[in-house]
């Protein structure tokens, strides 16, 4: 036992040797161990690959074990069942189709491998994978968590849509209709055109600026909520039923007492999103939160109005209160929009 300890610590070392002389020299290939078992490590080339078509109504994209390769990742309607992949070869997805299931794992695996490659795991190969989806088929669950340079879903029927995303540039979902959702995703820009999402929640955890913007469609029994900066726009008659948008965590700033008031620096919070909404529509009782960034809303169609603010500005139509306070326009009816502020401004123009 103890040979074979030593005798794997020595075959490290003369890799190790190795593997520097050749990143000095440029004359010995990077190697790496499987166990015992030298080999060198895989060139990277660029592929493209079609995988043989089946059936299939659910669809689970998660991340196996090692190192990943940010991809643009396509899930659109289609003529036909398909998944296509073009890019890495180093960073090629397994893909497995399991009882109706389409599953797929990414991550380059190098569990049990010791490596000396000196030249880095990432690619400078841009990478896709394409999956298609026949119109008349409705998913029973679409799942996707990790790491995506572009993310887009497109003329798809879900019955749970769950995205679980680590830091991704760019998230899309056109005409997807889902009669559950759970999404949360670190991103640096949303577009929501013309989906119709119910019961559930859309939380997006990025630190950077947000740009998410929902244009159209109806957003039922949905909880919105961001944390860091950025703006968010809902417009091009976005109907919002039930449901609410909290911009950045309260945790993140500092709540004020009352006898704070008159405090000349009350405001002391991280900065928050602000929200633009043009021509929507507002069914039952929805509200908008925010802590020190602005809540600018117009050309809305709902019956009634109530803004409060602990120290910031309200404005509704012709009323204004410059620190805080409260406004209500018809706000015992059915259909009311609440914009609720700590030091930012409230605007129903």
């Amino acid at each position: 036992m103890k040979k074979t300890f030593k005798f794997g610590w020595l075959i490290l070392a003369i890799g190790a040797v190795i593997a520097i002389v050749g990143a000095v020299f440029h004359g010995v290939k990077a190697v790496e161990f499987d166990g015992l078992k030298v080999q060198a490590v895989k060139k990277d080339r660029d592929i493209q690959k079609t995988y043989a078509k089946k059936e299939f109504d659910r669809i689970e994209i998660e991340n196996g074990s090692g190192y990943f390769a940010p991809v643009d990742l396509d899930i659109r309607q289609g003529s036909d069942y398909s998944v296509s992949y073009s890019g890495s070869s180093r960073f090629e997805p397994k893909i497995s189709y399991q009882n109706g299931t389409l599953k797929i794992i990414r991550g380059r695996n190098i569990s049990g491998t010791v490596s000396f490659d000196f030249t880095d795991h990432r690619t400078k190969i841009d990478s896709k994978l394409v999956i298609t989806v026949p119109e008349n088929v409705k998913l029973s669950t679409l799942k996707v968590e990790g790491i995506y340079n572009n993310l887009d879903l497109e003329k798809l029927n879900v019955g749970m849509l769950e995205l679980d995303l680590n830091h991704t540039k760019k998230l899309e979902l056109n005409e997807v209709t889902a009669e559950r959702t759970d999404v949360d995703t670190g991103i640096d820009a949303g577009q929501i055109i013309n989906s119709k999402l119910n019961n559930g929640k859309l939380e997006f955890t990025t630190e950077a600026d947000l740009d998410l913007v929902v244009s159209g469609g109806e957003l039922n029994n949905i909880k919105v909520k961001t944390e860091g900066r950025g703006r968010v726009y809902y417009k091009d008659g976005l109907v919002l039923n039930g449901g609410s948008t909290q911009l950045a965590d309260i945790e993140y700033g500092y709540e004020y007492s009352d006898d704070e008031s008159d405090s000349e620096d009350v405001d002391d919070t991280e900065p928050s999103p602000d929200l633009d909404a043009d021509t929507i529509t507002v069914k039952g009782k929805y509200e908008i939160k925010n802590t020190n960034g602005a809540i600018r809303v117009g050309n809305v169609t709902v019956q009634g109005y109530r803004l409060t603010n602990k120290h910031g500005k309200n404005t509704l139509h012709d009323q204004q209160q410059t620190n805080g306070g409260t406004l209500e326009e018809n706000a015992d009816q059915a259909d009311v929009l609440t914009l609720d502020n700590q030091t930012g401004e409230n605007t129903v123009k």
